[in-house]
């Protein structure tokens, strides 16, 4: 991705990143011509994934972008067109972990999910997108260790620093869900020390710091008004330090959701009261708006970005 020489442009959710191919399928499949062609959709859909090769980082962000903007008919019809095609069915079953976020799916939906995933790593058992998705699926079903476990170790030994896989993993060891904080700590540290240092799971312990930021201020009270002394911690000052000394490098960090990366870092230099370090990256990262996590606490995302970057704009005049 090129840091350089980014045209202005108004902050707006980017959902697509810096894919520009992946934009242009995005805005094509809104088109009320598009928007009203499944067939269109499809065969747009399946062209700008099989032209990704074998880029798994790639292949997940696009997969997860089309699970969210794609219309669920359109996954269905693509995969009952398609039943031996592997993204096919890797991106029907995606979608309905997307939406499971929200809304638990339905015990069949749930079921032909589970088995589209089963189908297509018996397809291309060398892809570890399907595995990853089991995993997401599991996790919303709070099952045990026994069952998640093994697919961690499938998706690992597939493509070991995998983002999407990682944050996963994150969610599921975490306390609210089904691990506990020490479990949830082993495994940030784990790969903070284990992984190359421009691999696509960089931002897990920058995220981990957000995340237990963010907890602290769920608290309210005196938890709330003291939580940005956390920023002041060791922990949290030498993954700040690390992140601000090197995710700028050019071509130091390459991975395809890098820009969602660089605005949880300007995020956590604009909370940590370090505008001035956070100028740099609200350059790098132009107008693309993630709303994670600028949209904690149902908060606007884009103004809350916009404030930030002002802030950080001022204090480096």
């Amino acid at each position: 991705m090129s840091l350089l020489g980014r045209r202005k442009a108004a902050p707006r959710l980017t959902p697509e990143l810096d894919d520009a191919d992946l934009g242009h399928v995005c805005r094509r499949l809104t088109d009320r011509g598009v928007g009203s062609s499944r067939s269109l959709a499809v065969a747009l859909i399946e062209k700008l994934v099989d032209s990704t090769g074998w880029d798994w980082d790639r292949r997940c962000h696009r997969f997860a972008v089309l699970a969210e903007t794609s219309l669920p008919g359109v996954q269905r019809l693509w995969m009952d067109r398609r039943p031996d095609d592997a993204d096919a069915l890797t991106l029907f079953a995606w979608g309905v972990m997307t939406r499971g976020r929200h809304t638990p799916p339905a015990a069949d939906e749930f079921q032909l999910a589970w088995h589209a995933c089963l189908e297509a790593a018996r397809l291309r058992p060398f892809d570890p997108c399907p595995w990853i998705v089991r995993l997401g699926l599991l996790r919303q079903q709070r099952r045990p260790n026994e069952e998640v476990f093994p697919l961690w170790r499938e998706i690992t030994a597939r493509d070991p620093w995998n983002r999407e896989a990682h944050l996963q993993m994150f969610g599921y060891l975490s306390p609210w869900e089904c691990g506990t904080r020490g479990q949830l700590l082993d495994f940030v540290d784990e790969v903070r020390v284990v992984a190359p240092t421009s691999a696509p799971t960089v931002a897990l312990p920058l995220h981990s710091v957000v995340e237990r930021y963010h907890s602290a201020l769920d608290q309210g009270g005196v938890g709330a008004l003291t939580a940005v002394r956390l920023w002041e911690q060791g922990e949290a000052t030498q993954v700040l330090d690390a992140a601000t000394s090197t995710w700028l490098r050019p071509g130091h960090l390459t991975h395809a959701a890098l820009l969602a990366d660089l605005n949880l870092l300007a995020y956590a230099l604009s909370e940590a009261r370090k505008p001035a370090l956070a100028a740099d990256v609200f350059t790098a990262v132009g107008g693309r708006v993630t709303p994670f996590p600028w949209n904690r606490g149902g908060a606007d995302a884009v103004s809350g970005f916009i404030a930030a970057r002002e802030r950080a704009r001022g204090a480096s005049r």
